[in-house]
């Protein structure tokens, strides 16, 4: 009989052996597990295209309570991302930077409906047509705050009186924003229209953003990867990969 049972997402899939993956799975009802399927690379392995990046898939797991590996038993999927990974390079990078980046920060076996529901909600948004830059930058800035990592918008991190309208200055020593009375801020600077944005990030669920709001996002991606870096105390290897795409399709 199965140790554990829960809708999950795919994060991230390796090879065992000649025939096997590890997989590393954010289970709704679990929190982040990993689990070997045996035979997943066989042509005829049951597992099929289920064990795809951001699959969200009904798993069966067995071993020990507590285990730090456990065997993959049924996986039903529920739903594929593939046909997003598979529409463009745009695409297939997007997904295994949004896979990256929700790994990065969710903990062993601790649940937290509120990340799965965010990353499904993610998902959702970028196949339905959302720019996936603005997309990109809503998880990260729902991720850091859902971690109590991202400053606030409208309160001083250091004297907590409220800012001003306009740009926001932040201050790395006091971790935030700060206003006038507090400077001068170490940086970086975000202007009105990216504050704007940032607005309509936390206020907004992701498929109902307007698309125009893609085109305010100068800069927001850069302070985003500067506060996960800060975290994690490393860069993610995709948001590598992604600036070095970047930087050979320029003219």
């Amino acid at each position: 009989m199965a140790i554990l049972q829960s809708d999950a997402l795919v994060l991230r899939a390796y090879k065992l052996g000649e025939t096997s993956k590890v997989v590393t799975l954010l289970s709704r009802a679990h929190g982040k597990l990993r689990a070997v399927a045996r035979g997943a690379r066989n042509p005829r392995s049951r597992y099929q295209s289920s064990l795809e990046l951001l699959s969200e898939v009904r798993v069966s797991l067995y071993g020990r309570q507590g285990a730090d590996l456990f065997r993959l038993g049924a996986c039903e999927l529920l739903h594929s991302a593939f046909p997003l990974a598979s529409r463009d390079l745009e695409s297939s990078l997007a997904v295994s930077y949004f896979a990256d980046l929700i790994d990065a920060f969710a903990p062993e076996g601790a649940a937290d409906d509120a990340v799965y529901r965010l990353a499904l909600a993610v998902l959702h948004a970028a196949e339905a047509g959302q720019p996936l830059p603005l997309i990109s930058r809503y998880l990260e800035a729902w991720t850091l705050r859902l971690h109590g990592l991202y400053p606030q918008l409208e309160r001083c991190a250091s004297c907590d009186g409220a800012l001003p309208e306009g740009r926001l200055s932040y201050h790395r020593p006091a971790h935030g924003f700060v206003c006038l009375n507090c400077g001068p801020a170490s940086g970086p600077l975000i202007g009105p229209a990216q504050r704007h944005v940032l607005g309509e990030l936390f206020r907004c669920a992701p498929d109902a953003l307007q698309p125009a709001l893609g085109a305010d996002l100068a800069g927001l991606d850069v302070f985003h990867q500067d506060l996960i870096a800060g975290h994690l105390e490393r860069s993610l290897r995709s948001q590598r990969v992604l600036e070095d795409v970047a930087r050979e399709m320029r003219p």
